[in-house]
């Protein structure tokens, strides 16, 4: 039997809840804010055995090739859900292949969006480099300053980018909040010298990048050109074109029929949601 009820991130206005709404078949969506619920998953199949979790994947997972399938989750060896193959919700809001069925003529040129998006992940690449090393130490990701609320939460984005300014902010990340653990900051930034040649343009994550970079992230360096492509804001409470551009495309996607069959993953998700069994 398919699942029949389903655990999700985010909250009963965001755009994950209304994503998987248009992708999944009808079932009991619960948005319960954070991933630290999936554990619970286990408990509650006492309830209800159909039961299971979709979540984003964050900065987890770096040594995967990308299938375009979701990420089986297991929790102490069960199967519990999936993982989101991309990084988080905004990955797929901004895939050409989404802008294009959702805003149809009113998208941007194709070619015109797709340097946008290829300028805005080489602005990023060093950086998503330093946040993938703190993430494989399990330690705080992000700094600089907060930009809410253009994506309805608190999210932090640096001023500066370069090598330089992502070694000292790993190294003082690690040294603050290490404790008593034996990670140095030097640990840290091998791996992330490790790293860097992935996230060049000439590299495989950088390939992928819209399963390895943060959609927030790519968003932000490329609100100035989302401006240019006609997505101006219209309140002063928000003085960016980023809800503007998502909120279109995900007014589309709640109007539109057969949503999973516009991306491989989403259908792959839908065809395993259907023939789960736990």
């Amino acid at each position: 039997m398919s699942v029949n009820v389903l655990y999700c991130e985010g909250n009963s206005g965001s755009y994950d809840l209304i994503v998987i709404r248009q992708l999944l078949p009808k079932c009991e969506i619960r948005p319960l804010g954070g991933r630290t619920f999936m554990e619970k998953i286990i408990a509650d199949r006492a309830i209800n055995p159909n039961l299971a979790g979709l979540v984003d994947r964050d900065f987890d997972d770096y040594n995967f090739t990308p299938t375009n399938s979701p990420l089986i989750y297991k929790y102490e060896g069960i199967h519990i859900g999936w993982k989101w193959q991309r990084k988080e919700i905004e990955n797929y809001l901004i895939d050409p292949v989404v802008v294009r069925r959702a805003l149809g003529n009113k998208a941007p040129q194709r070619d015109l969006y797709q340097d946008t998006l290829d300028e805005a992940a080489r602005g990023i690449a060093v950086y998503t480099a330093a946040r993938t090393a703190l993430a494989c130490f399990k330690f705080r990701n992000s700094w600089g300053d907060p930009i809410q609320p253009v994506f309805g939460s608190v999210h932090n984005f640096p001023r500066r980018l370069n090598l330089d300014a992502c070694q000292q902010n790993i190294r003082e990340i690690v040294s603050k909040h290490k404790g008593d653990r034996i990670v140095t900051p030097e640990d840290v930034l091998h791996r992330f010298e490790d790293l860097l040649p992935s996230f060049r343009p000439d590299g495989f994550r950088f390939q992928n990048y819209l399963t390895f970079f943060a959609g927030k992230d790519l968003l932000w360096m490329m609100r100035n050109k989302l401006t240019q492509f006609g997505f101006e804001s219209t309140t002063s409470a928000v003085d960016s074109p980023i809800p503007v551009f998502l909120e279109r495309i995900v007014k589309r996607i709640e109007r539109a029929e057969d949503v999973w069959l516009w991306l491989p993953e989403w259908e792959a998700l839908r065809e395993e949601f259907i023939n789960a069994s736990f």
